[in-house]
């Protein structure tokens, strides 16, 4: 970002700043959802880890949902919360809207990472999300700001396509983890 004008800049990290707020809510769940789920597959009670960590995700993405219908209504208002400068405000306002869509992703993908703790399944999402961001997502922003017209803008689609791909693969992950859970129960003597 550092290549663009300051009302870039300034309008980016004003709006970067509130997503970042919002990603409280997911990272809240994502936290909980280790508990919860850690302690049920220490307890061997893996169809309640399952419903755990689908009743966290669902409760992310309607939380998410809320925030995106809040960053719609009030997205005025957010802006003026940062400045009052014209061009800063306009910058902040579609920057918002461009966060809803990475604000869903974080919603799918930080509850699973939570579930994933809890089922002590950390290095393969460490290179799971590793790849996503860093592979798929920082190239993909850095290409669309430096070589397409979506400019800044670019590297928010970047961190959308980064975060969908971690949320993706991350639920694949978590499925595969269930359903090895699943088998093993159906195995074991009773």
């Amino acid at each position: 970002m550092s290549n663009f004008d300051t009302i870039t800049i300034a309008a980016h990290q004003a709006a970067l700043n509130f997503a970042s707020f919002l990603y409280m809510v997911p990272l809240s769940i994502s936290i909980a959802l280790t508990v919860a789920v850690g302690y049920e597959v220490g307890a061997r009670r893996y169809k309640d880890a399952v419903h755990y960590s689908y009743l966290g995700i669902g409760t992310g993405i309607m939380m998410a949902l809320l925030c995106a219908v809040g960053l719609l209504v009030f997205n005025e208002q957010i802006a003026n919360l940062y400045t009052r400068d014209e061009a800063v405000l306009k910058l902040i306002k579609q920057f918002l809207l461009y966060a809803i869509f990475f604000q869903l992703s974080d919603a799918v993908a930080a509850p699973i990472q939570g579930a994933l703790r809890g089922y002590k399944d950390v290095n393969v999402t460490l290179f799971m999300a590793l790849i996503s961001y860093w592979v798929i997502g920082l190239p993909v922003g850095y290409y669309l700001a430096n070589y397409t017209t979506f400019e800044a803008f670019g590297y928010w689609i970047g961190l959308s396509s980064g975060l969908t791909a971690a949320a993706i693969t991350l639920f694949m992950r978590l499925y595969q983890i269930q359903h090895q859970r699943s088998i093993k129960i159906l195995k074991s003597p009773s």
